[in-house]
């Protein structure tokens, strides 16, 4: 049975006892990532389990794993990029 986007999850689970997450995911990109940092690094890190439906389920060593959060970008950022994008783009056009 096929799995609809939204039922497709990445869960990461850990309790404050544990020195392990425990990351279950669809996504194919993290997948691969956890795979091959599996592959270098394999006491920290271990594929737990598979499911027929696609998902995989790794251990990871707290401390190797990290969530970076991204403030949003300021309109005045947003107005400068826009500009640059814009030059850069009337002096491709000038070149051709």
């Amino acid at each position: 049975m096929r799995r609809l986007k939204c039922e497709k999850e990445t869960i990461i689970l850990t309790n404050e006892d544990d020195g392990f997450y425990d990351v279950y995911t669809f996504n194919q990109s993290l997948q691969k990532r956890l795979r091959s940092f599996a592959e270098k690094y394999p006491d920290d890190c271990w594929l737990k389990g598979s499911s027929e439906d696609g998902s995989e389920t790794y251990m990871i060593r707290k401390g190797r794993l990290s969530l970076n959060l991204r403030p949003p970008y300021s309109k005045d950022r947003i107005h400068k990029a826009t500009e640059r994008i814009i030059e850069e783009q009337k002096e491709q056009s000038k070149d051709s």
